[in-house]
């Protein structure tokens, strides 16, 4: 079974340094998380059919509408602009 070795070889592995209360947090953890597969294992499967796909679902599409307010165009919401360009500082002499 899983121990705490096996946290101290994987951490290893990783590069990560574990001191003794993280790798004995860590391996009481996986062994609880080993746990609760090794309950799945028990699940009958054999009248469910497998799924080849994801299941279709339509997505709400909205309509795209085209605001003409000018008020709500970027360039004449920025502080700076003469109607078609943005005006910026000089930043490069």
């Amino acid at each position: 079974m899983f121990n705490e070795d096996k946290v101290k070889e994987v951490s290893k592995l990783a590069m990560i340094e574990l001191d003794d209360d993280d790798t004995s947090y860590f391996s009481k953890e996986i062994i609880e998380f080993l746990k609760l597969v090794e309950t799945t294992e028990g699940i009958d499967l054999s009248k469910i059919e497998p799924l080849y796909h994801a299941p279709e679902a339509s997505l709400y599409l909205r309509k795209d509408n085209i605001d003409k307010d000018p008020k709500n165009d970027g360039i004449n919401s920025a502080p700076d602009h003469d109607g078609k360009h943005f005006i910026v500082p000089k930043v490069i002499e």
